[in-house]
């Protein structure tokens, strides 16, 4: 476009151009009308699509329309404007606040900036990144080159033009998008393409979906480059600089020796690859910087903390080698063991601090490492441990990774995340796809390189090469035997496969295990039991009835012992209706790791007021998982697990009397309807079906939704429409809204899978739900009514969101504190007030099946409450346990 000085829009006079980026022009120009000088930045006519770049154009204008901040260059309109010149079209032009001064990239060209300048700049940049995360935008182009700085020293935060708004990642058209990089167009100036990709978090880089942290990475480039005058990425192509953005090390000996500890610690947190590591949004960012400057910028960075911080790196190493020798030695015993000698070699491991909880265990084959599945903020998350070192480490581009398994010669680990299957090199790299899975669990790697899996949660076996390619169908269950899946196939040293027959009924209780030839491609079946392993000791370690056991199974002739045993009094049990929890694993050495303590910890029934004072009842405490009020606040109703299935059990409060209705095969998750009748998910037919029970006139309950796909109910309206999960192909379980009486006509109210159902409000115009699909936890809402998108209640992370009776308050669980917050509805929505704690208890289990509490009239809470409390996640590690199972089943 090029508009010489002197050219007219409307009423805005070109006095010269400012600068030229990817699809604009902004110049500088006098407002004849106010007097005052101002930039108008207009959309380039080299554009390849127009009227895209206009829709991007126009969303920056609403983007900084929407923020208020002294350190974000102010918008004044977004108008048309017309030209003097006759030749030209009409412009549409962004009109904005004139910054005086140099960018920060042109500071940054004179050199290293001195601390005291960087910290003022980083706060004021961290500050209007904050208020951009509050609104729900992220950035996603910051860098110096868009930071300006005045002679008062104030800094302002230009182009917003590919910001994306949070809330509006809900839809799938927008999850698309947010996961594009920022497009790389215009001019092939030197610096302008690179220093784009050189500010890009990896998640940004690999294409993947954004959040706030995308911005917390290019922050932390921003501020390395203010400290040392050198980007931390940098390379001769686009793709030279994406790659190093990806795996090239920082080189941390470039900050300054004066940099303080405290600035370290935060540059490393914003510059962490994995997304997890980083700070969650701006507002982290700040405060951490605050505290930079609290100790007075200038942290022990003498040579005594030098000092102290190589003596400490010295020890760790020594620590570390007395280790090793101590594993591998433990390891020389373990070996053998199995050749005889009967020693046995306990430890435990402990997950990193940040870890909440452990749900899965896999050893690589030979036993020199495991793999353990692990919630970090609310999202999964897969670590490896050596057995040879001292800590954890966490596997990179497996965030979101369930399930994981071992390649026979330990060099590839492979799991589940979003419908398929990926394997990821043991030394860290790119996950690669292997294979589209439903979210069937378990799998296993064959000596021949081929994974045999369970192809979805109601399907038989198949098999694919670990490089990918077509599947072959191995197992399909037999229906006339009431079969449902055939889940967590594991191998025996001949190649056949050791497989779980998931029947109709009452969940794993009623499971059986099955053994695939596959030479002659049948399968029968063995004993009652699920999730079996094969021992070099010659037995067959398998779980039934709440805890796990083992049989003598000799493998040449196929034959059973008459009689299976007890182990492992501690280990963890399994989910009764199966998830993707593996609480043991074995190595073909003959060496156990394995989760401890209940998978359910007893909780008693307990009264908390509006104050926080916790009155216990006297029913007796139990594994109790989610309770739900009656409508008149009489009875209450929850599930509780007992010898390896769910039962229903229902309270009477005024009388003090219990009782366990009769119904039919494993059920839970009880929720009342407005009649005062009781649904309940229930697994008689094998999957996940909603029947509803008269509860006061004990007649036989009546299915509601009984079709193929799981359901679960979540809340029922008063006209008789029911919220409930339904299953989805890829394994997820968003929301939905259904007339029982017309099945048919089903609305689907979320996009993300759901955690924990949800709440609707009094009035049933709000719809409050817990996803982690974000990557942490988070509790949204919804209108019922006017289908606009779900919106975060807000950044904290939280979990079991429940609507109060009086219509103004809203209740959730964050960490181990019942909080409460006002809310109303506005013009602009759903708004909540300040957060204010009600009491600080160990909650008992609910995270599968529903929220630990309820709430009751005059804003009193019935909660189950843990009568101990959890201890940290840990992983016990046993070297030599087939000599132990060998002691045990000949009664030694």
């Amino acid at each position: 476009m090029l508009l010489t000085p002197g050219t007219r829009l409307g009423s805005y006079e070109v006095q010269g151009l400012l600068g030229r980026g990817g699809m604009s022009e902004v110049y500088r120009a006098r407002d004849t009308k106010l007097n005052r000088d101002v930039a108008v930045k207009v959309l380039a006519d080299w554009l390849p699509n127009r009227t895209e770049s206009l829709a991007r154009f126009e969303q920056e204008a609403h983007v900084l329309a929407s923020l208020n901040h002294p350190h974000i260059a102010q918008i004044y309109g977004f108008e048309e404007l017309t030209a003097t010149d006759p030749e030209r079209l009409p412009v549409r032009a962004l009109v904005m606040e004139l910054i005086e001064g140099p960018t920060l990239a042109e500071r940054i060209a004179q050199g290293p900036i001195p601390l005291e300048e960087t910290l003022s700049i980083a706060q004021q940049i961290a500050g209007a990144l904050e208020t951009a995360h509050e609104g729900g935008i992220i950035h996603r182009d910051l860098k110096p080159a868009n930071v300006k700085l005045t002679a008062a020293g104030v800094v302002k935060v230009l182009d917003f033009g590919l910001a994306k708004l949070l809330a509006l990642l809900e839809g799938p058209e927008m999850a698309a998008a947010a996961r594009n990089p920022p497009t790389l167009v215009g001019p092939t100036r030197s610096g302008v393409v690179l220093g784009t990709a050189a500010y890009m978090a990896p998640e940004q880089a690999r294409g993947q979906p954004l959040d706030r942290r995308a911005d917390v990475w290019a922050f932390g480039v921003v501020l390395y480059e203010m400290l040392t005058g050198h980007r931390p990425f940098q390379g001769a192509t686009i793709s030279d600089t994406i790659a190093a953005v990806l795996r090239q090390d920082i080189d941390w000996g470039r900050l300054p020796s004066w940099t303080p500890l405290g600035l370290r610690r935060l540059l490393k947190r914003c510059l962490a690859r994995n997304v997890t590591d980083r700070y969650h949004d701006a507002g982290d960012v700040r405060l951490a910087l605050a505290d930079v400057l609290d100790d007075g910028g200038s942290l022990t960075t003498g040579s005594g903390a030098v000092r102290a911080a190589t003596w400490t790196r010295w020890v760790a190493a020594a620590l570390a080698v007395a280790a090793t020798a101590i594993t591998l030695g433990a390891w020389q015993i373990a070996s053998r063991a199995h050749r005889g000698v009967t020693p046995v070699i306990r430890f435990t491991i402990e997950p990193p601090p940040q870890v909440a909880h452990v749900s899965y265990v896999a050893a690589a084959p030979d036993g020199r490492f495991i793999v353990y599945e692990a919630q970090v903020e609310g999202e999964f998350q897969l670590f490896l441990r050596r057995l040879d070192e001292v800590e954890s480490r966490r596997l990179a581009g497996t965030e979101g990774g369930r399930g994981p398994f071992v390649s026979p010669d330990g060099a590839w680990i492979a799991f589940v995340r979003a419908g398929k299957i990926y394997k990821v090199p043991t030394t860290g790299g790119e996950a690669l796809p292997v294979h589209s899975v439903q979210g069937g669990p378990g799998a296993a790697w064959t000596a021949d390189g081929h994974i045999v899996f369970s192809r979805a949660w109601l399907s038989g076996l198949s098999t694919v090469s670990g490089d990918g390619g077509t599947p072959t169908v191995l197992t399909e269950p037999d229906r006339s035997k009431h079969e449902i899946g055939h889940w967590w196939p594991s191998l025996l040293p001949d190649g056949r496969v050791l497989f779980t027959i998931v029947k109709a009924g009452g969940g794993l209780n009623d499971a059986r295990i099955g053994l695939f030839d596959p030479g002659t491609r049948t399968y029968r079946t063995l004993f009652p039991g699920a999730k079996a392993e094969w021992l070099p000791s010659g037995h067959i370690v398998f779980y039934r009835a709440g805890r796990y056991h083992a049989i003598p199974f000799d493998a040449s002739s196929s034959e059973l012992g008459a009689h299976s045993f007890p182990v492992l009094d501690d280990a963890r049990e399994l989910d009764p209706a199966g998830d993707w929890s593996q609480t043991i694993a074995l190595a073909s050495t003959g060496a156990l790791a394995y989760l401890s303590g209940p998978y359910v910890p007893a909780s008693r029934l307990t009264w908390i007021d509006a104050d926080g004072t916790s009155t216990p009842l006297a029913f007796a405490p139990r594994p109790y998982v989610g309770v739900k009020l009656s409508p008149d606040g009489r009875l209450a109703a929850t599930a509780s697990y007992e010898a390896g299935r769910l039962l229903l059990r229902v309270f009477d409060l005024e009388r003090g009397t219990e009782e366990e209705p009769k119904i039919e095969g494993m059920n839970w998750n009880p929720v009342w309807l407005p009649d005062g009748r009781l649904s309940f998910t229930s697994m008689r037919k094998g999957d996940f079906d909603v029947y509803v029970k008269d509860i006061a006139n004990r007649r036989t309950e009546q299915a509601v939704l009984a079709g193929p796909d799981d359901t679960d109910p979540v809340a029922w309206t008063k006209d008789g429409r029911i919220v409930f999960q339904g299953s989805e192909p890829d394994g997820t379980y968003p929301l939905k809204l259904v007339d029982p009486r017309h099945p048919s006509r089903i609305t689907r109210l979320t996009e993300q899978h759901v955690e924990n159902g949800g709440s609707l409000s009094p009035d049933e115009r709000w719809l409050v739900y817990q996803s982690a699909a974000s990557g942490r936890s988070t509790v949204y809402v919804r209108s019922l009514t006017d289908g606009s998108p779900a919106t975060a209640v807000s950044r904290e992370p939280g979990e079991f969101p429940v609507f109060l009776r009086d219509g103004r308050t809203l209740a959730l669980v964050r960490g181990r504190r019942l909080v409460v917050r006002p809310w109303r509805e506005s013009r602009a929505g759903f708004e909540v007030g300040p957060e204010r704690v009600v009491t600080q208890l160990a909650f008992g289990s609910g995270w599968t099946y529903g929220a630990p509490y309820d709430v009751a009239g005059g804003g009193r809470f019935l909660a189950l409450v843990r009568t101990e409390d959890t201890p940290a996640p840990r992983i016990r590690v046993v070297l030599g346990w087939n000599g132990e199972v060998e002691r045990l089943g000949s009664g030694r």
